[in-house]
């Protein structure tokens, strides 16, 4: 019996053990949870002069400290979310920006990103850019694309900002894994912003040798309202020869800016157009319709010129007027047979007159 007994007390002993390990156990995440509540509550409030010691209090707590930094960010107060991105720097620094944790960290910022407050955004994004300033980046960058993905579409002209920086940051770094596709997104978009200062950003980048498909929306800007812009495009897609056709840029010959129309006369020289094609090119985007038509006379007086490739393109222009001239011009024409573009106008000229007129002509030529 006395054996029982003793087996008894032992038992008791260890059960007596395992549970005050375990109060103990529970008791230390409660206040590792309470503390990090604490901390994250403090920094929240901290004022610019407090900021420093309480990030460093949060930064100390590690992965603990993150579902509550995420919750300052989705903060509408610009001050809190300063706060929790200052936690958020220190705690990368320490563990080291190629530390899995840091990578784990921005995924999870990319996933949080759509609960943020437009505030807490700009503060993300920052934090991102402000991570390629160390070594060991690397690793870094297709999260970060992410982030650039979950920005597409934002509507905050500080949010926008920032996303244009860090991608201007991603596309300049080393190595074939840079987020082309969320670049290309992001980019598309902010040409389209309303913001001009967006807009100058974004033809920027279109000049990166992987958004090539992005500078050929450059185009479009040629015609922004504001003479900034246009310049701007003209810079970007002037030399572009391979991606911007010369027809393209020959209305901003007749651009209401000095400088818009300086550059274009630039552009299409270096790209080798000759003084009568560049003066050729000037009347034929005339907006006028009596200028137009002297392309005609400058045909008739130039034996250098190829009549047949400018009236195909004059026979294409908006006044019908215009069009039944160069039609006319196309029948005396005993070098080029042009049959086939007055065919055309036949059966598909968006005006009846011109359709009659070009089937007149070509009866009188089958006659």
């Amino acid at each position: 019996m006395a054996g029982r007994g003793g087996w008894g007390r032992k038992f008791l002993g260890g059960l007596t053990l395992v549970l005050v390990l375990g109060c103990g156990v529970v008791a230390w995440r409660e206040r590792s949870t309470l503390m990090s509540w604490y901390y994250v509550r403090s920094l929240a409030r901290a004022s610019d002069g407090d900021r420093e010691r309480w990030a460093e209090r949060v930064a100390n707590l590690g992965e603990t400290a993150l579902p509550g930094l995420f919750n300052c960010l989705a903060q509408s107060d610009p001050n809190v979310c300063a706060n929790a991105r200052a936690a958020l720097e220190r705690m990368t620094h320490a563990w080291g920006v190629g530390d899995p944790r840091s990578v784990e960290l921005a995924l999870r910022l990319a996933r949080e990103f759509g609960q943020f407050s437009p505030a807490g955004q700009r503060q993300t994004l920052d934090l991102a850019a402000g991570w390629f300033r160390e070594r060991g980046c690397a690793k870094l960058v297709p999260s970060c694309g992410d982030l650039l993905g979950e920005a597409v579409g934002v509507g905050d002209a500080d949010v926008r900002t920032a996303a244009l920086e860090l991608c201007g940051i991603l596309l300049t770094q080393p190595g074939e894994d840079k987020p082309l596709h969320q670049t290309q997104r992001l980019v598309s978009d902010a040409l389209r912003s309303g913001n001009e200062e967006t807009r100058l950003r974004a033809i920027r980048l279109a000049l990166h040798p992987g958004l090539v498909e992005v500078l050929k929306q450059v185009v479009e800007l040629l015609g922004d309202d504001s003479p900034a812009i246009r310049r701007a495009a003209l810079l970007a897609v002037g030399p572009a020869r391979e991606v911007v056709h010369d027809d393209q840029l020959l209305p901003c010959l007749h651009d209401p800016d000095p400088e818009v129309r300086r550059l274009c006369e630039t552009a299409l020289g270096s790209r080798g157009l000759r003084p009568e094609y560049l003066e050729l090119g000037r009347l034929l985007t005339d907006p006028r319709p009596t200028k137009r038509l002297q392309v005609l006379d400058r045909l008739s007086e130039s034996t250098e010129l190829d009549p047949g490739l400018w009236l195909r393109r004059l026979s294409q222009d908006p006044s019908p007027s215009v069009r039944v001239a160069a039609m006319r011009a196309m029948t005396q024409q005993s070098f080029v047979d042009l049959s086939d573009r007055i065919d055309q106008m036949a059966r598909t000229d968006p005006s009846p007159t011109v359709c009659q007129l070009a089937q007149f002509y070509l009866n009188a030529r089958r006659r």
